[in-house]
């Protein structure tokens, strides 16, 4: 492994672990996007900073995933998957932008993230080629192969952008609803890449 510039050690990213997690969240979305009281139940939870309610609701829609953490900062959630050395650990998540909003979480713009990425989540867990690409583009910072890997996938107009961040995906929503974007993520936290 090498560092980076900031000097936070790199690691090389695989298909492999983007299926991992994609697979671990599918069924999670398609629940948040077809259920709606489970949805404002999430959503409700999320503002409320209650991240009982929030590891009971995930583990009814995902009982078997390797959950190492869930986090929530009242805009928006974080959840950790372990993963075998030497990743450890890798994160998915759904929040508005940070510093723009407290405890604000809209379940309609969280069900419309969740139908817009089921697609994207689908192909990741179930085609490793596809994974594997992704990744590819991930490691070798190519954002123009990203972007035309991820809008095959993600086929709505309030997709903003995609970015390559901390090892991973940013994708920033903006919807007529909200003022503010919402970005959902696939990364690795950066806190730990010295492990």
């Amino acid at each position: 492994m090498g560092r980076n510039a900031a000097g936070v050690q790199s690691f090389g990213l695989s298909g492999d672990i983007l299926l991992r997690v994609a697979a671990q969240m599918l069924p999670f979305y398609r629940k948040i996007a077809f259920n709606k009281t489970f949805a404002d139940a999430w959503s409700k939870a999320v503002r409320e900073l209650d991240l009982d309610t929030m590891e009971q609701a995930f583990k009814s829609a995902s009982p078997s995933a390797p959950v190492d953490g869930l986090s929530v900062n009242g805009i928006g959630y974080f959840i950790d998957f372990r993963l075998p050395k030497p990743v450890i650990q890798y994160t998915n998540g759904t929040a508005l932008q940070l510093g723009k909003a407290r405890f604000e979480f809209s379940t309609p713009i969280h069900r419309s993230i969740a139908r817009a990425v089921l697609p994207l989540y689908r192909a990741l867990s179930r085609f490793s080629a596809y994974a594997s690409a992704v990744a590819a583009a991930i490691r070798r910072k190519d954002s123009r192969s990203l972007q035309r890997l991820i809008s095959v996938r993600v086929r709505t107009k309030a997709l903003q952008s995609v970015k390559i961040k901390y090892s991973g995906i940013n994708l920033e929503f903006k919807y007529k609803s909200s003022k503010l974007a919402y970005n959902n993520m696939l990364y690795r936290e950066s806190s730990i890449s010295g492990i």
